[in-house]
């Protein structure tokens, strides 16, 4: 996104905001008690700024605000330093961002509703998780790595009619295998087509969606074990290089009793790509374009859960988990 444009219209960026909701917020939890220059809605704005700027350290958004007459503005607030940033990011309450961000979700939601979610595709659900590093010697409960602690963030996009939207976030520690939070993401509906990573694999769970309808699309892991029940024709001259109807897993120690289609083409980079599906009927060169291009529609809609994130409560987590 180009700085100068994300400048001119700042306002109009803000404007999905219920900015008076999250002011009731603040003031029930009594968060500017001892504030005098950078109070919560300023603070809430600005960083809303950097993170549609690509901004990526709180001398650079010192600097930009001394510099934007517009932002000044709309803040009203002529300057403030990268030390005063660094207090109020430590000392911050994360729960009228957890408002926000839900209140967001809430908007989409109503505004598009299911239907417009149904295509030919169907409801598309893009599952993915991201790893966050911590300091090990604060977060000890979120050990991921003998030098290092971590959360994940599961999140679960919906995309429809071009736009994607935040449907669903949970936070956990690291180290827990990304299958571990499937039953809360996948949706298990006809019309839903969940498209996740190798990450998110379980037979057994496979086996599931198979047998009540849920539809699925992910990766294949390279040491998974194939039983080729039958090969498919392709166009030599097309992006897909192979289609199959396979069993996954070891025979008599996981093996899935559904077959599934395996599917063979290229990434952007021409790196190879197998992707297995429990969808008979879509097109291979469908299927190819939908995971080749996730990340794109996935990275359309982080802005609001990484405004989240940067002030989330981690101890919380601690305790729910």
């Amino acid at each position: 996104m180009d700085k100068d444009t994300t400048k001119s219209t700042f306002k109009e960026y803000l404007l999905p905001l219920n900015c008076e909701k999250l002011l009731k917020q603040i003031n029930a939890l009594n968060l500017d008690k001892y504030t005098k220059k950078l109070d919560m809605g300023k603070f809430s704005k600005l960083l809303i700024f950097a993170q549609l700027t690509h901004i990526n350290s709180l001398g650079d958004i010192s600097l930009e605000l001394r510099t934007c007459e517009e932002l000044q503005r709309e803040l009203e607030l002529e300057s403030i330093s990268s030390s005063q940033l660094s207090r109020k990011l430590r000392d911050l309450e994360p729960r009228p961002f957890e408002m926000t961000l839900n209140f967001l979700m809430g908007q989409v939601h109503r505004e598009f509703g299911f239907a417009k979610g149904t295509t030919a595709l169907g409801r598309l659900n893009l599952i993915d998780a991201s790893t966050i590093s911590l300091c090990l010697t604060r977060y000890r409960w979120a050990e991921f790595r003998n030098t290092k602690a971590g959360i994940k963030m599961h999140t679960r996009i919906i995309f429809h009619e071009g736009v994607a939207s935040p449907d669903k976030l949970i936070l956990k520690p690291a180290k827990a295998a990304d299958k571990t939070e499937m039953d809360a993401l996948v949706v298990q509906e006809p019309d839903a087509l969940n498209l996740f990573d190798r990450g998110y694999l379980d037979y057994e769970l496979f086996d599931q969606y198979c047998a009540n309808g849920t539809r699925f699309v992910t990766r294949l892991k390279s040491n998974a074990t194939v039983t080729v029940v039958e090969e498919k024709p392709v166009d030599p001259n097309g992006p897909i290089l192979r289609e199959a109807i396979v069993l996954l897993g070891k025979p008599g120690i996981n093996q899935m009793e559904h077959t599934v289609r395996l599917i063979e083409t290229r990434d952007g980079e021409g790196n190879l790509v197998t992707i297995i599906t429990n969808d008979m009927f879509m097109q291979a060169t469908e299927i190819g374009d939908v995971y080749r291009y996730r990340w794109q529609i996935l990275s359309a809609s982080f802005c609001y859960a990484h405004l989240y994130l940067r002030n989330v409560d981690f101890t919380a987590i601690s305790r729910a988990s």
